[in-house]
């Protein structure tokens, strides 16, 4: 049987009980994760367990937008560590700095991911950032792209899916009309889930929990779950690069 996937936790984040007793939760719910970093600290971390764990189906190295500094020239190599299998996440958000130092940070990791053949993990995310992308959509060409915790309309979503992009969508799809109007028309061989998981005050989202999603995305397409969990694990292989 399939696993399902979820594509976005930062496990490195969490301690490490913490973060074993969310992997063995996750085992128990026949759940692999990608791992997401947001800067070069917790890239090597990820790197480390993307080696180290049999349920981390593999790690996203990058600088997340509010972290942008400029060129990134070390993430060249981190990349090249096995089990790497996407730069990012980036992007830009309207709560980090200057749109120029996004923007260098930005087109310097969809270079790497260019030049080493691995998927590029997008956030997006507050006032002015859709616009920062649009307008540099051509650095995305040819690339496999995850649009990660997609919350979009459907401008944005038409935009994605019109260049072959995934839209990986999280818990919003539960509860939000608009989202599960746009994943009933959303290519199905470009859907991905995820929790988006990280440790917060309040805050209990688990990778387990990703099933909750795809059980919610399947209600919304019309598809039985042992349909959702082979779909969404074809689409998360090929999205990533990951073995079959």
């Amino acid at each position: 049987m399939d696993p399902w996937y979820d594509t976005h936790v930062h496990l490195d984040r969490f301690p490490a009980t913490a973060r074993e007793g969310l992997l063995e939760r996750a085992r128990a719910a026949g759940v692999l994760v990608v791992a997401v970093a947001t800067d070069l600290e917790s890239s090597a971390a990820v790197v480390e367990l993307a080696a180290g764990s049999p349920l981390v189906a593999g790690g996203a190295v990058g600088v997340h937008p509010r972290q942008a500094r400029g060129a990134v020239r070390e993430l060249t190599d981190l990349a090249a560590n096995p089990g790497v299998v996407a730069i990012g996440e980036c992007g830009f958000d309207g709560s980090g700095p200057g749109w120029e130092l996004q923007a260098e940070t930005f087109l310097a990791q969809a270079s790497i991911a260019r030049n080493l053949g691995l998927a590029l993990v997008l956030h997006i995310d507050g006032d002015g950032a859709w616009d920062q992308l649009a307008t540099r959509g051509d650095a995305l060409e040819g690339l496999r792209v995850v649009r990660h915790y997609f919350t979009g309309d459907s401008v944005q979503a038409a935009w994605h899916a019109e260049r072959g992009h995934f839209a990986s969508f999280g818990n919003p799809l539960r509860r939000t009309s608009q989202l599960q109007e746009i994943t009933a028309r959303y290519p199905p061989e470009l859907l991905l889930i995820e929790t988006d998981s990280y440790p917060a005050p309040g805050r209990i989202t688990q990778p387990a929990d990703v099933v909750k999603v795809a059980e919610a995305l399947a209600g919304v397409r019309g598809w039985s779950v042992p349909e959702t969990r082979e779909r969404l694990a074809n689409n998360t292989r090929i999205a990533f690069g990951l073995p079959g």
